[in-house]
């Protein structure tokens, strides 16, 4: 489990989903109490056992505390379920638990080895984080790695924001005063080109800046760390795959007349 790094970073391997670096969140710190819950399926092939062997695997954050913190618990249940390779699809009636669904997972997997006769293994694997923990706010991800055939898996991962006296999710309109867009903007454009040495007339669809246009913008997908604002970009939303996932940071500093007067302390808002 690690803070966002804030920088430009590539995927790192079906072992290691997060490709976040930075300082552990101690759990035993929260406000609200947490705890990392694990599951683990494996499906082996006599034949290539090991690395080749077929698993569904994580661990993610189960919140207690009262009402918030069941709240928090739905949503990111409901988000393994439906926005992952986990997802069962259409006709499946049963629980909707992560670890049901690893189960599933290599149900499917069974199914469509003996349907189709391939060798290639089904690999899923979630790790999730606890990035900010206060009065204020909880910030959390969930990283994911995912490969069910094709030239290579798939590394994605989204931040959520709660309100932690009452468990709704922030979105960006939330936190950001009105008309924050084009200023945003600029500071996310002038952040990239620092970082990728790129000057002011360079092209960011360029050899070096690496962008699919000659624009970056803020994305919906953020997180509201200890340091400041993160916008995460997961591959092929910007760039290439090759690129891995790109993060831009802002301080807090960096967001006055930008971020809502009562986010801007939330740096302090923690239990250390």
């Amino acid at each position: 489990m690690f803070v966002l790094s804030g920088r430009a970073c590539n995927g790192s391997g079906p072992h290691d989903p997060s490709s976040f670096s930075g300082t552990p969140v101690k759990a035993a710190a929260a406000v609200t109490g947490y705890e990392m819950k694990r599951f683990e399926k494996v499906y082996s092939d006599a034949k290539t056992p090991g690395e080749r062997d077929t698993w569904c695997k994580g661990e993610y954050p189960v919140f207690s505390g009262g009402a918030a913190a069941s709240s928090i618990n739905r949503m990111v249940a409901a988000w393994i379920a439906d926005s992952t390779a986990l997802s069962p699809g259409d006709g499946y009636s049963g629980p909707r638990t992560p670890e049901a669904l690893a189960g599933h997972f290599l149900k499917v997997y069974e199914k469509d080895r003996q349907e189709t006769g391939m060798s290639m293994p089904y690999q899923f694997e979630l790790s999730g984080a606890v990035l900010l923990n206060g009065t204020k706010l909880l910030t959390m991800q969930l990283s994911s790695y995912a490969y069910t055939g094709g030239a290579h898996g798939m590394h994605m991962t989204t931040c959520f924001v709660f309100d932690a006296a009452t468990g709704r999710r922030l979105v960006i309109d939330d936190v950001f005063v009105p008309g924050f867009k084009d200023r945003l903007n600029a500071l996310i454009e002038a952040r990239f080109r620092e970082e990728r040495g790129l000057a002011a007339s360079d092209r960011l669809d360029g050899e070096k800046g690496g962008l699919f246009e000659n624009r970056i913008a803020f994305t919906t997908n953020f997180a509201m760390t200890p340091s400041g604002v993160v916008f995460l970009y997961n591959p092929y939303e910007i760039a290439s795959y090759a690129a891995g996932q790109t993060e831009i940071e802002l301080h807090y500093g960096e967001l006055k007349g930008l971020l809502k007067p009562e986010y801007l302390d939330v740096h302090r808002d923690q239990v250390p």
